[in-house]
């Protein structure tokens, strides 16, 4: 499993280093997501400029990282959807609760 953490603004910027983004590594994913939101930040960027696919696992963990922020007054905001993983984020309407931009720096300047 391939993915970073790093901060920046006072925000967790996670990049994901997979091509297909599936339940091989979803629950590790989560595990560690979850214990940086409650120990470092509240908000959150996701990169999936390598995705080029993702399963309904992944898109569950990215929806209880939403959530976890939330919780804390913070936000989880993506970046980087390659047009396959745009067409599951439409297909299942989670466009509508994720704020999506084109560039971590957009994403970072939205906080």
């Amino acid at each position: 499993m391939q993915y970073t953490f790093k901060s920046e603004k006072d925000v967790i910027v996670v990049v994901i280093g997979e091509k297909r983004a599936t339940v091989d590594f979803s629950a590790e994913l989560k595990e560690d997501l979850i214990l940086k939101i409650e120990e470092e930040n509240k908000n959150v960027v996701v990169d999936l400029t390598a995705c080029e696919f993702v399963d309904s696992s992944f898109l569950g963990t990215l929806v209880a990282g939403l959530k976890k922020t939330t919780m804390k007054n913070g936000d989880l905001k993506l970046v980087g959807l390659n047009p396959p993983v745009r067409a599951m984020f439409e297909l299942t309407r989670l466009y509508r609760i994720f704020d999506i931009f084109e560039s971590v720096d957009e994403a970072l300047n939205s906080f």
